[in-house]
């Protein structure tokens, strides 16, 4: 389908959208069945766009086709389509608040984790104080119908049809979070591009404008980069219902990140969870003083983090090991400890190269925060094959994964000063991810960078016995096959 008629099917199903104050499905605490999911892809039609074998989509957490929404609708699984729903889902139980609820919604978690009454309760109160607030003079359901609309439209950055609906419009960021602003910026402009976001009212449709991207919370709450995470919230710091709305959707989207492992149960929002969530807002919060810097706000966050696991974060390496433990979601002083060990498995060479790497030093070139190395590292500590008990794969997650992050960073940072990288543009760790779950030991192999900041291992099988590619749709560019053939040493056909 062309772009001029993509367009006018999109202008098609905006003209068919029914008004703003149309009735919205009361929360419940049921399961949600394929008659609810049939009712979500009809209010918002969007999210069909995450049912399609090119959506980018995140490698974290084992699939379950047998049970998932998109096997309902479908009869085969698309990931981030599964994830979306489940946001929805988990926006609904949060919104009931009923013990029905709390035991739909916790069923599944480990006990020695699981979410406890207060927690969600808490959580409830949140939600039901943004709904009920009359904010720009909305109504109860067309708050809701904003909270679901932010979250539908989250993740289209994953999408190739968003990306190839709003392209030529000026949305190009390869970071689906930066696409996700860009798009936004447009249907300001034209919100007749998007069914579901024409359809909010005014005031909706300037508070997720005023919201797009402000801060990647998922970053701050796993420690990513450093307080360079925290500067657009320091220049333009949100009124309190935007930053409490912006916060609460951050909550949803993660409840729902694992929806296509479990689409019934939130397994990712535990207490520990929950807790590491409100630590994350207390740190964002701590820049309402005016005189407050980023710095203070990542500060605050790192002393907390250190604290669960009993780290000095005034040393260097305990202060990286403190971000590494927020990666690999750690928050136990047992964990800690383990940690400890780890680091001290490395040999002294390799240690002090981790430490430089990880390090947060100030005029850093790499500026943008890269995104998923927190799911390389919580694959390889999940990889059954690395151990049978948690501790065996920790160690072995730090001390294979750590030292891999940090020779990518270093490169990555070596390009950004030869100017061969675009500062612009975050380092994507999401492929390499993938492969910490299936076979880790293909890490030895060399990487490449590609130009949209994806890390990508060099196989040896892209190629035949004379060196000719034979798969073509793993690497992308021209100077990455030539550079793959020059790194393996073997001869190269173009065909």
């Amino acid at each position: 389908m062309d772009k001029i008629r993509l367009l006018a099917l999109t202008l098609l199903l905006a003209s068919a959208i029914p008004p703003v104050n149309a009735a919205l499905d009361t929360p419940q605490s049921t399961p949600a069945g394929k008659s609810w999911v049939e009712k979500r892809v009809e209010q918002y039609p969007e999210i069909l766009w995450l049912a399609d074998e090119n959506v980018r989509k995140t490698e974290e957490g084992q699939e379950s086709p047998t049970s998932s929404y998109s096997e309902q609708l479908f009869n085969r699984q698309y990931i981030e389509f599964d994830r979306t729903l489940m946001t929805l889902h988990v926006l609904r139980l949060i919104l009931d608040g009923s013990d029905a609820a709390y035991e739909t919604f916790t069923a599944d978690q480990p006990a020695d984790v699981r979410l406890s009454r207060d927690s969600f309760r808490s959580v409830h109160h949140d939600g039901q104080s943004l709904v009920k607030s009359g904010w720009g003079g909305m109504t109860e359901p067309q708050i809701i119908q904003t909270m679901e609309t932010a979250l539908i439209l989250g993740d289209m950055g994953k999408s190739k049809r968003a990306r190839e609906l709003f392209g030529p419009l000026g949305a190009h960021a390869p970071d689906h979070d930066d696409f996700y602003e860009e798009m936004i910026r447009l249907l300001s402009q034209n919100p007749r591009l998007s069914p579901s976001f024409y359809r909010l009212s005014p005031q909706a449709k300037e508070l997720l404008a005023k919201i797009a991207n402000l801060a990647h919370y998922g970053h701050i709450t796993h420690l990513e980069g450093g307080s360079s995470m925290f500067d657009k919230l320091r220049s333009n710091f949100p009124d309190s219902f935007s930053l409490s709305f912006d916060l609460f959707i951050h909550t949803c989207d993660v409840a729902g990140a694992l929806g296509h492992t479990n689409p019934r149960s939130s397994l990712m929002f535990t207490e520990p969870t929950c807790r590491a969530v409100i630590a994350a807002a207390d740190a964002v919060r701590v820049l309402a003083a005016p005189e407050k810097t980023a710095a203070d706000a990542y500060d605050a966050y790192v002393s907390r983090r250190a604290s669960w696991l009993g780290l000095n974060p005034n040393t260097p390496v305990e202060r990286v090991l403190t971000r590494v433990g927020a990666m690999l979601r750690l928050f136990t002083l047992e964990e800690g400890a383990l940690l400890r060990e780890a680091i001290a498995e490395l040999d002294e060479s390799e240690r002090e190269k981790v430490i430089s790497a990880l390090e947060i030093k100030k005029n850093d070139p790499m500026v943008r925060t890269p995104t998923y190395m927190p799911a390389l590292l919580v694959n390889l500590y999940n990889n059954q094959r690395l151990g049978e008990s948690k501790a065996e794969r920790l160690k072995q997650a730090v001390m294979i994964g750590v030292p891999l992050l940090s020779k990518i960073l270093d490169q990555h940072r070596k390009a950004l000063i030869d100017q061969q990288a675009d500062p612009s543009i975050p380092l994507n760790f999401n492929r390499i991810a993938g492969v910490a779950k299936t076979d880790p030991k293909f890490f030895h192999r060399p990487f490449w960078i590609d130009k949209e900041g994806n890390v990508i291992l060099i196989d040896a099988v892209m190629f035949d016995g004379d060196g000719v590619l034979v798969d073509t749709e793993y690497l992308k560019f021209l100077d990455i096959y030539m550079e793959a053939a020059k790194r393996l040493n073997i001869r190269k056909k173009l065909l």
